[in-house]
C-alpha cells in the first residue's frame, strides 16, 4: 500500500471503459489502492436527482451520476476519461467542453464531487509519465509507483475488437452499420435501434485507430472521435454486405449535429440518423445504456 490506510479511487465507466479501464484498474490496486465502482442503484438515484439541464446529454449525465454515486460511497478521488488528445481543432466535438474537458465540465457543472483525476482513454508516449502522476497524487513510495507500473503495463495496449469484415447476414434481412461518437455506439445502444428485419453491426467492432486513420485521411482537422464517427462511415459504408449507416446522436448536442451533417457528406450508402433519446423510447436510461464494469 502506498500508505496505513486503504485509499478508495472511484472509476467513471460510463464513456469508452474497455479503452482505459483495464489498465488504470490493474495499476491502482497493483499500487494497493481499493478501486470503487457505483452500483446500478446508487446511479439511478443521482441520474433521477440532477438539476435539469446541469449536464447536457444522457451519456454524459450518466457518467455525472456515476461520479456523484463514487463520491457517496466514499471514494476519496475519482478516475474520469479524457475522451480526445490535445488539439487546435475547434470545430465538432472539438468545440464542446463535455467532449474536450470532461473532467472540468464535471467540476464546474457539479460543485461539490470528490476529485477527479483525468487519465488519457488510450496509450501513447505520455502513458507512463502519466500513470507516474496519478500514483504519486495517492501516495509519496517511488519505489512502490515504479513496481505497480511494470507489473499493469502489460495491458496497456489498444483493445482489438473483431474487425471491420462485415459478412453477409441471413437471407431477408438487412445490415445496417451504426456509427457515430465512440462513447454511444456501445452494444447496448447498438441492440436499441435494430428494427425488425434488421440486422445491426457497430463500429465498436473496430479498432479506435484504424477508425481515426481513416477520418483523417479525408479530414485530417478533426478531433479524435469525429475522427472515428466519419471512419466508420466511410469504412462500414464501403463493405458491400452493409446495406446502409445509421447515425446515432443526442438531440441536446451541438457537436452532434455538426458530425451527422459532416457525415452525410461523404456516406457511400443511404444515411439514416438516430438520437439516443429516440432509441430508448420511453426506456429509462439506467436501465437501458448504463455501463457497469461488469458490462
Amino acid at each position: 500500500m502506498l500508505d496505513s490506510q486503504v485509499v478508495r479511487v472511484g472509476f467513471v465507466t460510463q464513456l469508452n471503459w474497455s479503452r482505459f479501464g483495464p489498465f488504470w484498474v490493474a495499476l491502482a490496486e497493483a499500487a494497493g489502492l481499493e478501486p470503487v465502482f457505483a452500483t446500478p442503484d446508487a446511479v439511478a438515484e443521482r441520474f433521477r436527482t440532477l438539476e435539469a439541464g446541469a449536464v447536457p446529454t444522457v451519456a454524459f449525465r450518466l457518467a455525472a451520476a456515476q461520479a456523484l454515486a463514487l463520491g457517496a460511497e466514499g471514494a476519496e478521488s475519482v478516475v474520469v476519461p479524457e475522451l480526445v488528445r490535445a488539439s487546435e481543432v475547434a470545430r465538432g466535438a472539438g468545440n464542446d467542453p463535455w467532449v474536450v474537458d470532461l473532467a472540468g465540465s464535471l467540476r464546474s457543472a457539479l460543485p461539490g464531487l470528490a476529485p477527479l483525476h483525468p487519465v488519457p482513454s488510450w496509450f501513447g508516449a505520455e502513458l507512463e509519465t502519466r500513470a507516474v502522476g496519478f500514483l504519486q497524487a495517492h501516495g509519496h513510495d517511488p519505489a512502490l509507483v515504479r513496481r505497480a507500473l511494470d507489473r499493469a503495463r502489460s495491458l496497456a495496449r489498444a483493445p482489438r475488437p473483431g474487425g471491420s469484415d462485415v459478412g453477409a447476414g441471413p437471407a431477408g434481412t438487412s445490415t445496417v452499420a451504426v456509427v457515430g461518437q465512440p462513447w454511444l455506439v456501445t452494444p447496448r445502444l447498438v441492440a436499441l435501434v435494430g428494427r425488425e428485419g434488421e440486422r445491426v453491426v457497430g463500429q465498436h467492432r473496430i479498432a479506435p485507430d484504424e477508425l481515426r486513420a481513416e477520418g483523417h485521411r479525408v479530414e485530417p482537422r478533426l478531433v479524435d472521435s469525429d475522427a472515428e464517427a466519419l471512419g466508420a462511415a466511410r469504412l462500414l459504408g464501403r463493405r458491400a454486405a452493409v446495406d446502409r449507416l445509421r447515425l446515432v446522436v443526442d438531440a441536446e448536442s451541438g457537436s452532434d449535429a455538426w458530425l451527422a451533417k459532416r457525415v452525410a457528406r461523404g456516406a457511400h450508402k443511404p444515411l439514416d440518423v438516430v438520437t439516443v433519446q429516440e432509441a430508448l423510447a420511453g426506456r429509462d436510461p439506467v436501465d437501458a445504456l448504463l455501463h457497469s464494469r461488469l458490462d
